[in-house]
């Protein structure tokens, strides 16, 4: 089954607006079984849609349109698609009592343009919406079907769900199962090298992708069959051989990332730990409480930017800092130490950096990173060499610091 999303909006168009929808929906379309065509975003102009729309229908099944449903003139949607599908425009006594109700609940009075958008196509069904005015409709023609929902996200997921059901009951889906594989310490480049035999005696029924970020390289496998255990161990046994082939390297096989997987580590033996950041500015922080229940092992961080930070707050020698520079592991170590001592925790990390794009000394160029990790027993501190953007260096700094302790978690 083939799928195509479509999303209207000058503001998308001209990088006013991220488009969440898409990536949103795709991912829950691919879940359901079909294969993700294409992703297309265009104006609100009625050329537009319909030359897109007949595009897209010659090879979709489903298309999937956000925005555009708007209560004002240059909302195009509705209007085009009751046209496209020989519609007449008509007032759904559902969807206005919902608009009524909504408007009055927030202390407003129904408008011209609140009672507009109870009218819909007399050609489609409606996905009523509950967090907001404009209701979803649901066109079938020639065993396609198009469905066009508000832009506004959380209406727009609001209606996901009754858009699965009834898909549901008009199609059959294969099992589809991807399976996420994530490696630390190698570039793809090397990756796809050491793993060329192994990439090579894949089954012709699963697919490989690598998807690199800062510091990392994710290996997806995906798979589709009609016996959902029968695709999964298959997979499974690739992923098997590949455990055996880079067994350091791998950290996770279940899509959790590396700060989940730390906090898990934490929680079983009952440790706690802190940061104590110059170049990453709390970044670390953030991503080790962006998992719920991190207050378990998480006490906190100094974020500690300017030297006088490192001296008062985490007891670095002001003489070492004189005689080797901030970003050292002179005082990157100690600023482990420190934060390790103040916080009285049982684990640490510890940057200083320069991140960019300003900065650098020929001896230390911008991207030039120490990291430190700590435990009560023993300290490890690594240079890393990053490159000149300013938050991916941020990132990738991030990222080396959690691998570190990781692997110290795992000593």
């Amino acid at each position: 089954m083939i799928l195509d999303i479509i999303s209207i909006g000058d503001e998308l168009l001209i990088g006013q607006t991220l488009n969440t929808n898409a990536h949103w929906i795709a991912k829950e379309m691919d879940a359901l079984g079909f294969r993700v065509r294409e992703h297309i975003s265009i104006s609100d102009a009625k050329e537009h849609i319909v030359y897109t729309l007949d595009n897209s229908l010659l090879k979709a099944d489903v298309v999937l349109i956000t925005g555009g449903l708007g209560p004002t003139n240059d909302d195009l949607t509705l209007p085009v698609l009751n046209e496209y599908f020989g519609g007449e425009l008509v007032v759904n006594q559902d969807v206005y009592n919902d608009i009524e109700q909504l408007i009055t609940s927030r202390g407003f009075e129904m408008n011209d343009n609140n009672k507009q958008q109870a009218l819909v196509s007399s050609k489609c069904k409606v996905i009523r919406n509950k967090k907001g005015t404009a209701p979803g409709l649901w066109f079938e023609k020639d065993n396609k079907v198009v469905v066009a929902m508000p832009g506004v996200p959380y209406e727009m997921k609001g209606m996901v769900e009754t858009i699965i059901s009834w898909i549901k009951q008009k199609y059959t889906f294969p099992e589809i199962v991807h399976q996420m594989v994530l490696t630390k310490g190698l570039p793809e480049s090397k990756l796809a090298e050491i793993l060329t035999d192994w990439e090579s005696n894949l089954p012709s029924t699963i697919k490989l992708a690598y998807l690199p970020s800062p510091g990392r390289v994710k290996l997806r496998l995906t798979s589709i069959g009609q016996n959902r255990a029968e695709v999964q161990q298959l997979i499974d046994e690739q992923v098997a051989l590949l455990t055996n082939i880079i067994p350091d390297n791998i950290y996770s096989v279940d899509n959790k990332n590396l700060e989940e997987i730390i906090g898990d580590l934490l929680r079983h033996n009952k440790q706690t730990m802190a940061t104590a950041e110059s170049c990453t500015g709390g970044y670390i922080a953030h991503l080790i409480t962006s998992i719920s229940g991190s207050s378990d092992y998480f006490k906190g961080a100094i974020v500690s930017y300017a030297n006088e930070v490192k001296i008062n707050e985490l007891r670095v020698n002001s003489t070492d800092i004189d005689n080797y520079g901030a970003v050292s592991e002179q005082v990157v170590v100690q600023m482990a130490k420190g934060v390790l001592t103040k916080l009285n925790v049982d684990y640490a990390i510890a940057t200083s950096g320069i991140a960019g794009p300003t900065g650098g000394t020929t001896e230390k160029p911008v991207g030039t990173v120490w990291i430190a990790v700590a435990n009560k027993n023993e300290v490890m501190a690594k240079k890393y060499l990053f490159g000149t953007d300013r938050q991916v260096n941020i990132e990738r700094a991030a990222f080396a610091g959690l691998s570190m302790l990781y692997d110290l978690l795992n000593d």
